[in-house]
């Protein structure tokens, strides 16, 4: 392995700078791994960030020959020239990597891995045998992943562009199937999954059975709220009633809205008056069930239940439910079903060796949750708490990371692995206070190309961030 410089003075057990050799700044760069030998002959492995270059001779802020000679187009002399390396350490290498404890000492040789030397061998040596994508600027370096620690769940965070999909396609849902589980898919938009996998692994959202109480819910948003202020009235609680006798299955939407209209006039005004408050809940009745629309009630007529849906993910190991043509209310209450019914095996002592990749993480659980996202965001973490130790793994994509455009804090704090690609200006903040302490500058994250993630967190066998990538396509 080449020798690229030298550790600089003020060094500790987890940090240290390192001074290139001459000529080396034209090769070495950021995010390169390298292998430092000790004093005391151990070997600890550190990824160099933050590099600088330091000229005496041209030093802005004041006039001296060096600036004067540069002024007119002249080379100032390169004797007082020097470039460095910020030294964050993995950790110290042998059979696995252990957590480096002794200082590193000033003017210790460091070598730098190549392409013949994979440095990932260590990182695997403590029995991790599974992998995902590759280091940056290294094909075959296949980054080791600890699978023990998938149902502590993921995140995966990227502005538009950034390979978020890509990401979840290529390298997590092959590496979750890898390691035993099945896989199920929530497509928000229908385009990121679903037009990737065979037919018979693709469902439609109005292929599935809602619960009666989501139902309810559905159907009298759907009708306005029959002009009601509150959550309650006599025509909401007939609405509930006649849903929740759940007679309505496998009707076509004409039959379904014939039958409603029958019933809840039938609970509103029995007597048939034509006047006075019953005729009146009759009138409020008839106002909203003009707003519901066919393909509204074509929405809720699925007759495959969640045990059914679980069933058949586990029988195809992964299965996509393509939300395209609902709104946000339905694709959400047909989550709430889903929800409650893992929620219900796992309070059952239920292991379920699944994995569900939740696309648009924002839409279900976001920075100030409202209506039915209050819900969705609050089954969300009981999902988390749960999952691990049922085996259940909770994978979200967001654009953003904290605040407005990213994820709720209370949901973020139980996504312990993190997939950090290209960031929003907005996520500045954020991006450092997870990153800043390993010496990865946020600004770094704005410019990062598409498929270029850092590795965070309890997946990850080194203790620090690793950049990985993957082919796009």
């Amino acid at each position: 392995m080449k020798i690229i410089g030298v550790i600089a003075s003020e060094s500790s057990d987890t940090n240290a700078r390192v001074i290139l050799n001459e000529h080396e700044e034209v090769n070495v760069k950021a995010e390169d791994l390298v292998l430092v030998e000790n004093r005391d002959s151990s070997m600890v492995m550190a990824v160099l960030r933050s590099g600088h270059g330091s000229n005496e001779n041209l030093r802005p802020g004041g006039y001296h020959p060096g600036v004067a000679f540069a002024r007119v187009g002249g080379k100032p002399s390169t004797a007082k020239e020097t470039y460095d390396f910020a030294l964050t350490v993995i950790g110290e290498v042998g059979n696995g990597v252990k957590q480096n404890k002794k200082i590193i000492t000033p003017g210790c040789e460091v070598r730098i891995f190549d392409d013949e030397h994979d440095p990932m061998k260590f990182l695997s040596g403590n029995g991790n045998n599974e992998t995902i994508a590759h280091y940056e600027g290294h094909p075959n370096w296949k980054v080791p992943v600890q699978a023990k620690f998938i149902t502590y769940h993921i995140g995966i965070f990227a502005s538009t562009g950034g390979g978020k999909s890509y990401l979840a396609r290529h390298q997590v849902i092959p590496l979750l199937e890898n390691a035993g589980y099945s896989v199920l898919i929530l497509d928000w938009k229908g385009r990121d999954y679903a037009p990737y996998y065979p037919k018979d692994r693709v469902l439609s959202i109005s292929d599935l059975a809602f619960d009666p109480d989501t139902v309810a819910r559905y159907l009298v948003k759907k009708m306005g709220n029959f002009g009601y202020y509150g959550s309650s009235g006599s025509v909401i609680q007939a609405v509930e009633e006649v849903v929740l006798i759940d007679k309505w299955r496998g009707l076509s939407p004409d039959e379904f809205r014939q039958m409603l209209e029958t019933s809840v006039i039938k609970e509103v005004n029995p007597n048939k008056v034509m006047s006075g408050k019953p005729k009146e809940e009759e009138q409020r009745f008839k106002r909203g069930l003009s707003r519901l629309k066919s393909e509204d009630i074509q929405n809720i007529l699925g007759t495959k239940k969640p045990e059914d849906l679980i069933k058949e993910v586990q029988r195809k190991n992964v299965a996509i439910v393509d939300m395209k043509k609902t709104g946000r209310d339905e694709k959400l209450a047909m989550f709430l079903t889903l929800a409650n019914y893992l929620m219900e095996q796992m309070q059952n002592d239920e292991d379920l060796d699944l994995a569900m990749v939740i696309d648009e993480g924002p839409q279900y659980c976001p920075f100030k949750p409202d209506g039915i996202q209050n819900q969705t965001t609050e089954i969300i973490i009981d999902m988390c708490a749960l999952g691990r130790t049922h085996k259940l793994c909770m994978c979200l994509l967001s654009q953003g990371i904290a605040g407005e455009i990213g994820i709720n804090a209370a949901v973020r704090r139980n996504l312990n692995t993190q997939f950090v690609g290209k960031i929003h200006p907005l996520d500045m903040n954020e991006a450092a206070n997870w990153l800043a302490p390993y010496n990865i500058d946020p600004k770094f994250l704005l410019s990062l190309p598409p498929g270029r993630f850092y590795f965070m967190g309890s997946m990850n066998v080194s203790p620090i961030p690793l950049l990985i990538t993957f082919p796009i396509e």
